[in-house]
């Protein structure tokens, strides 16, 4: 029964509330691949549902905004005027954003 409450806490804790958990500022804590397909340096998510990214795929540093989506397990974002996006997401502790894409894992830190 304690197993329980505890995995049942911690499960909680990671998903946190969704969108509204991952409403500030957070930074890549990982340093990028030597030429990423797709590597996120830093997003910014608003309470509106409104992101800002800076990123970089290959050689190009990208700037983008959009709209985003998290269900506590997805996160979705809607650049303005480029493909959407999904990623498996987790937020452990509130502090730590966990993003998965194509088997490429991703740790951003709330700052």
């Amino acid at each position: 029964m304690k197993r329980r409450i505890a995995l049942s806490t911690l499960l909680l804790i990671a998903i946190g509330g969704c969108s509204s958990a991952l409403v500030g500022t957070w930074k890549a804590a990982d340093q990028p691949p030597e030429k990423p397909a797709f590597f996120i340096k830093q997003l910014a998510f608003n309470e509106n549902g409104t992101y800002s990214a800076s990123a970089k795929q290959g050689e190009e540093d990208l700037f983008l905004r959009g709209k985003y989506d998290f269900n506590g397990a997805t996160l979705t974002l809607k650049p303005d005027g480029k493909a959407e996006r999904q990623y498996r997401a987790l937020i452990w502790w509130g502090r730590d954003l966990e993003i998965t894409t194509d088997g490429q894992k991703q740790r951003l830190r709330k700052q």
